[in-house]
């Protein structure tokens, strides 16, 4: 049975040549560090920074690669990111964000980064608010799943998340499974990244 596929899957059908169903488990794993950026008691700037799995980068990497030097020109780079970014910003990179507990709209997501190192391809998306909310008192969750299950995210597991400026003891993170929103029938449970300020 056809159906349509989201994003990533978009991103599976132009690497792999995909263009029906999914399987039951996902043709892309990315790791994810969050990263915080405060002015003042505001969060100005939420990035993430998407390692993908050897697999995916290689196949990326064939793909862009137009002189097939193994590397990736600052011209290639241009081009991935010019085919990456519209879709991305599709479903705001599965991204779903929450301000003490209630959803909070994300601004355009950027690239800011593009990068292949040691045979892994490195993404860095900027969500930079316009207005930046206020979360002092607060607690901000973070919650990445894609569905569909085309892509499946997980922490990065030495740094899931950093707060930058660091200042001892106004915010700290922390993160847990969230079994009560598990997704693709109930059998994948995302992780819920939470910064909380004082």
């Amino acid at each position: 049975m056809m159906r349509s596929l989201p994003i990533f899957a978009a991103i599976s059908s132009v690497v792999f040549g995909l263009a029906g169903a999914v399987a039951a488990h996902p043709d892309i794993a990315a790791s994810v560090r969050l990263i915080f950026a405060l002015e003042g008691t505001r969060l100005t700037t939420l990035t993430e920074r998407l390692a993908f799995d050897a697999a995916t980068s290689a196949r990326l990497l064939a793909r862009f690669d137009a002189d097939r030097d193994g590397l990736l020109s600052e011209a290639e780079v241009s081009l991935l990111a010019d085919e990456l970014l519209p879709r991305l910003a599709e479903r705001n990179a599965y991204t779903e964000l929450r301000l003490d507990g209630r959803s909070l709209s994300l601004p355009e997501p950027a690239i800011s980064d593009l990068q292949l190192h040691d045979g892994y391809l490195g993404l860095r998306l900027d969500y930079r608010f316009p207005e930046p909310p206020e979360i002092r008192a607060s607690t901000v969750g973070v919650l990445l799943r894609d569905r569909d299950l085309v892509i499946a995210f997980r922490p990065d597991p030495n740094m899931p998340a950093i707060v930058t400026p660091d200042v001892e003891g106004a915010c700290s993170t922390s993160i847990e499974a969230r079994p009560d929103e598990a997704y693709f029938g109930g059998l994948v449970t995302p992780s819920l990244v939470t910064l909380t300020c004082r």
